[in-house]
């Protein structure tokens, strides 16, 4: 088969997924039946973060070739030209959002804040629910519906047990890149997917739809496919949380780890 019908091929079937399958097939829990099982998931895990913790959230570059517009913006901090991704995910690494939209120099907390996942969390929280987490690594915002570590607590107080728990129930995204750039190896940064932004983020879409398809069906081990390292960001949001943010936030170390 030519070049040029491979091609065709990737380009039918990519835009045949993100088309008619993408919105089913990853979907963030919007009712509150959905956002219940989601909290009985998270609940139920290995390693459970408090009550009402529904996802766990973080970006991965993917490697794209410099594109002709706007090259400068897509060279991430590593140095290379990529998308930042923002996926979201459950302990059992089911892929429930992705934002595929956003250039390499663009930061983690910047593709937050511009996040529908973000509305639809704060919405929820301004019609009074309370009790509905995302959690983050510390390039997030602390928000009254995202929580995030404290920088520099002594071992042993309730504040390091608070930073041990939310970190260890974290994890699941971390290894969720893994899986997936071993299973999807055009993902991994040892390989460059030579189309524009565009083309890559539908690219993106594709594979998390195929992954939570293979996860549902049993089709592989998740533990056996954690293959590649990842390279966690050094940033630290440095953004004063909210007075609301930080009295939750207290509240749930008051209440879960003293």
């Amino acid at each position: 088969m030519s070049q040029s019908s491979v091609s065709r091929s990737i380009h039918r079937v990519t835009a045949a997924i993100n088309s008619s399958m993408f919105c089913a097939k990853v979907r963030f829990p919007m009712t509150q039946v959905e956002r219940q099982a989601a909290k009985e998931i998270f609940a139920s895990a290995t390693s459970p973060f408090v009550g009402g913790t529904i996802g766990a959230i973080d970006c991965t570059h993917v490697s794209i070739l410099a594109p002709k517009r706007h090259e400068e913006a897509y060279v991430n901090h590593h140095g290379y030209h990529s998308l930042n991704v923002q996926m979201i995910c459950d302990p059992t690494l089911k892929i429930l959002n992705v934002n595929a939209k956003f250039p390499g120099a663009r930061h983690d907390s910047y593709i937050w804040s511009s996040s529908a996942v973000r509305m639809v969390m704060q919405r929820n929280f301004e019609i009074g629910n309370h009790n509905l987490f995302l959690i983050g690594d510390s390039g997030y915002p602390l928000e009254p519906w995202l929580m995030t570590p404290l920088t520099n607590q002594p071992e042993g107080t309730p504040k390091f047990l608070y930073n041990e728990a939310l970190c260890k129930a974290r994890n699941p995204v971390e290894r969720l890149f893994g899986v997936l750039k071993a299973t999807w190896r055009c993902l991994s940064q040892q390989r460059t997917l030579l189309y524009d932004p565009g083309f890559t983020g539908q690219v993106v879409n594709a594979c998390s739809v195929l992954h939570n398809i293979r996860l549902r069906e049993g089709i592989y081990q998740t533990e056996n496919e954690f293959t590649e390292p990842r390279t966690n960001d050094i940033f630290v949001n440095q953004d004063a949380p909210s007075s609301t943010a930080k009295r939750i936030q207290d509240r749930l170390i008051a209440n879960f780890f003293t």
